[in-house]
Formats: C-alpha cells, structure tokens, sequence
C-alpha cells in the first residue's frame, strides 16, 4: 500500500513540474510577461489591450494590410503614463516567423542599426526593432530626455525577454552585395509591396505567392542609381511561368536577359536564373544594369 501510495505521489511530482516547466517556457515566449507596471515614474494606467485579424483595422486602419499580408496572430498594447510626460505606446507584434518580423521591418525602416533585437532604428520619440517572430514599436511624442531614456529602457527589456533569435529569409543570401544600400532592402511575400521603390505594377504580373520570396533594393554607385528585384519560387517551371507572365503584362516589347532603354530614358531589364527571377528598373546606366545582373547570377549560380 505504502509502494502504491509512493509511486502516485512520484507521478505527481513529474506532472506538477512538467506543468512547471511548460508554464515556465509559455512566460519565457511572452515579452508581454516581462513588461514593468511602472517605469521612470510612467505608469501602465490603463487596462492592456489585444488585437487579431479582426480588431486590427480598429487600431492601426492605416498599417493593417501590412502586417495581415506577411502573417501574425496577435497586438499587444500597452500606454503608459506620467504626469507631465507625454505618454509611451508599446506595441508588440507577435508574427507567424522570424520571416514575417523581419519583412515588417524592412517596411518600416529608414535606416539600419543594432541596438536592439536583431535589427533596430531609433527615431525621435520612437524605437523599432524585430527579433525572432516578434515585432516591436515604442513610441513616445513629443520625445523629452526622460521618455527618450525610459523607451530606451522598455526596449531594452522586451529585447533581453526574447531568447532566441530567429533566421532570415533564404532570398536574403542572394543579394549582390556590391553597391547596396543596406536599409533599401524591402522583403515581401505579397504582390502589394511590389511597388515599394517605383511603379511596376498594381497586378500580380510576377506570380507572387506565400511561397515566394521577393526582395526589392536599391544600389547606388557614385551617380549611378538602380531599383533592383530578386523574387525566388519554388522551382524553375514556377520562375519561368513568372517571367512569361511579367512579358506579357508589363510591356510586349520586353525582351527577356536583355537591357532595354524606356521612355524616360532609363533601363531595365528581366532574366531568370534557375528558380529565381531577377529585374532591373529605374536604372540610370545600361552598364551599371547589367552588372548588377551579372553579380547576382554569380551569387546564385556559387
């Protein structure tokens, strides 16, 4: 009886601290958990607030195509306050992946630093950043030199709670580097931010789907200047079904793996290369057109 009654008592220990376990690993997932109530004499007044795919527009109407095109499951959101401060915003996207932050990112981003996360900008009474599969904005306006202090602080918080990493898109590897100009880099996985640095098209002339991978950029070469795009498909039938399907659409007398002057008197041009796609536009220089080209074919063919 003594050994029965022994051995129930042992498998609840296990299941109490499995439970542990879980809930604890549940907390260490959650930056929201690690949030202070009160900071630099701000305080988290009112009650936090959650936003899905539905109550999203009700919050950010203007930004929410953005963030329901590349995936996420929850807002969290948090003001705090302090007399004779203006109030601190926080805002935490909890996104499908690494992937999904960092594609939020690069379309909200000016410039690029390390501060915080993984990539981070700091702005006058704001602070972005996007580590793992989580996005962040803290907001503060007008900034002074305490609320520029405590956001510094906030993100510095929500940063540390998050443990893991998370890793970038394949696509990224196969940009040029030569010329880049690093915080020009746009990721997309949906054919609406095709248009991120100059006009190509309101429809979805380049098949792009969930899975696909786009990348727009911009080069810059003393006076040389080039809108660069790297789109990778599943497989080969899938790029060349693209590529024929930009030809048709975009203009007839595109002449693919050819650099070709337009009316404005800049250059573009389109190749496929294995499973990718790869484009010029906005060029000012056939030369320059081509070696951008040429680099990234050399990536991808390595």
């Amino acid at each position: 009886m003594k050994s029965l009654l022994g051995k129930k008592q042992l498998v609840l220990k296990i299941f109490f601290l499995f439970m542990a376990v879980n809930l604890s690993a549940q907390i260490k997932n959650d930056p929201a958990q690690f949030l202070p109530i009160e900071i630099n004499g701000w305080k988290a007044e009112q009650s936090d607030r959650l936003f899905d795919n539905e109550t999203l527009y009700d919050y950010i109407d203007g930004s929410a195509e953005m963030f329901l095109s590349f995936g996420y499951s929850k807002v969290f959101n948090r003001i705090y306050s302090r007399v004779n401060q203006p109030d601190i915003m926080v805002d935490i996207f909890y996104m499908n992946s690494s992937y999904d932050a960092f594609g939020v990112f690069t379309h909200s981003v000016g410039k690029m630093e390390n501060e915080f996360g993984q990539q981070s900008q700091q702005t006058e009474g704001a602070i972005i950043f996007w580590k793992s599969n989580y996005y962040v904005s803290i907001l503060c306006h007008p900034e002074t030199p305490e609320s520029k202090e405590t956001i510094s602080k906030l993100a510095g918080t929500i940063d540390n709670s998050i443990i893991e990493t998370g890793p970038l898109p394949e696509v990224i590897s196969y940009i040029p580097k030569e010329n880049l100009v690093e915080e020009s880099v746009r990721y997309f996985r949906h054919y609406n931010w095709i248009n991120s640095h100059t006009f190509i098209s309101n429809d979805n002339i380049l098949n792009v789907e969930q899975n696909t991978h786009g990348i727009l950029a911009r080069y810059l070469n003393e006076n040389e200047t080039a809108v660069f795009l790297l789109i990778m498909y599943p497989d080969e039938t899938s790029a060349l079904s693209a590529l024929n399907k930009f030809v048709e659409s975009y203009n007839e007398k595109v002449i693919p793996n050819q650099i070709q002057q337009s009316k404005n008197n800049l250059w573009f041009g389109i190749k496929r290369i294995k499973n990718f796609v790869a484009a010029i536009f906005e060029s000012s220089s056939k030369e320059f057109s081509i070696k951008i080209l040429d680099n990234a074919q050399a990536v991808i063919n390595k």
